[in-house]
């Protein structure tokens, strides 16, 4: 399938939905459980949810496929929500639960559960749990941390909301590819880039499609440096290719999206991006940045400023982790995540 159409598909949550409330369906019905290749995914995605601006209808009707007329869930529900996503992880979720986060859920990517709503201002938006089976810190608080650090250091991303429910946090993420009722095309850099999962691509890849396809590729492409600069320093190995991603314009013009799924890693030693910053090396190195400058149209003294704008904002984590609500020992654990190495060579190069 064109990766497109892949961007728009169940990832593992949703795929993992799909096939448990099929099992249960036939097993009520006392039949085989039906198989579904790619397009009947494809197709099973709400059309109102579903990424970006593709829509999809038979050429016998007028009407789009899937256009589920049930309301989206909004914040009251959301206990509700990660009650029934607890139990989908824990396999013992009754069929219509799985059928209900199928509808609001099976669009989104990635392995983590979640599920969409309406935010108080009537704004679409993702809401991501924590997982019972594979969570070993907060990481919906520490997403929380990185974004809120990512926004004042000048990365653009969406607004997010860190809110307390049943005792366990959910982030929510306002869907950056809706506006009112307008949708933006929307692809995945695996797309962009012509790559399929598993693939191994760097950031001068990225910066390419962007000298290509974006009408403010200066803007773009110093963005995405800066994006980079954050990634290093907050330990930010989940940089794969479908974490990145680009918005549909006009013509055939993309723009960077706003940077998501944004989560520090705590593992101590050298850390590895998932997109490497050069087509040689994957190491998490500032000095590697900063050699491949120039393929980001930036001077040095350019260079310098945003990393030196993302290394002060990232120095703030204590502060910005407290005035969320994570306490001390959570902040000890997290500690190598942001106080490492590749730190301190920002903070020396740019105190030079």
């Amino acid at each position: 399938m064109f990766g497109a159409f892949t961007d728009s598909c169940p990832d593992r949550w949703g795929r993992t939905l799909i096939s448990r409330a099929e099992v249960l369906r036939a097993k009520a019905a006392g039949s085989a459980p039906r198989s579904f290749g790619e397009i009947d995914l494809l197709l099973r995605v709400r059309d109102d949810l579903r990424q970006g601006a593709l829509r999809f209808r038979d050429e016998s009707s007028p009407d789009f496929q899937s256009n589920d007329s049930t309301g989206v869930p909004v914040l009251a529900d959301l206990s509700e929500l990660l009650d029934i996503a607890n139990r989908a992880e824990g396999d013992s979720a009754a069929y219509e639960d799985l059928a209900r986060l199928v509808r609001e859920g099976s669009s989104l990517g990635g392995a983590r559960p979640k599920a969409h709503v309406l935010t108080d201002d009537g704004r679409l938006a993702i809401a991501k749990f924590p997982s019972s089976g594979s969570d070993t810190w907060n990481v919906m608080a520490w997403e929380k941390v990185a974004l809120d650090i990512a926004r004042a250091a000048g990365v653009d991303v969406p607004d997010s909301l860190l809110l307390r429910v049943a005792g366990r946090s959910v982030l929510i993420i306002n869907r950056f590819d809706r506006s009112g009722q307008n949708r933006f095309g929307y692809l995945s850099a695996m797309t962009m880039l012509e790559a399929r999962d598993g693939d191994t691509r760097s950031y001068l890849d990225l910066a390419e499609v962007i000298e290509q396809s974006s009408p403010s590729a200066t803007a773009d492409l110093s963005q995405l440096w800066r994006r980079i600069a954050l990634n290093v320093l907050i330990s930010n190995t989940d940089d794969h290719l479908r974490n990145h991603g680009f918005l549909h314009t006009s013509g055939d013009s993309w723009r960077l999206s706003p940077a998501f799924d944004l989560n520090p890693n705590p593992q101590p030693g050298q850390k590895y991006l998932s997109t490497a910053i050069d087509r040689t090396d994957s190491r998490g190195s500032i000095n590697t940045l900063l050699s491949v400058r120039t393929e980001f149209r930036l001077t040095l003294d350019a260079a310098l400023t945003i990393l030196s704008e993302v290394a002060y904002f990232v120095s703030t984590w204590r502060a910005v982790a407290t005035r969320i609500g994570l306490g001390k020992q959570e902040l000890e654990s997290m500690k190598s995540a942001f106080e490492h190495d590749e730190f301190k060579e920002a903070c020396r190069i740019t105190s030079s």
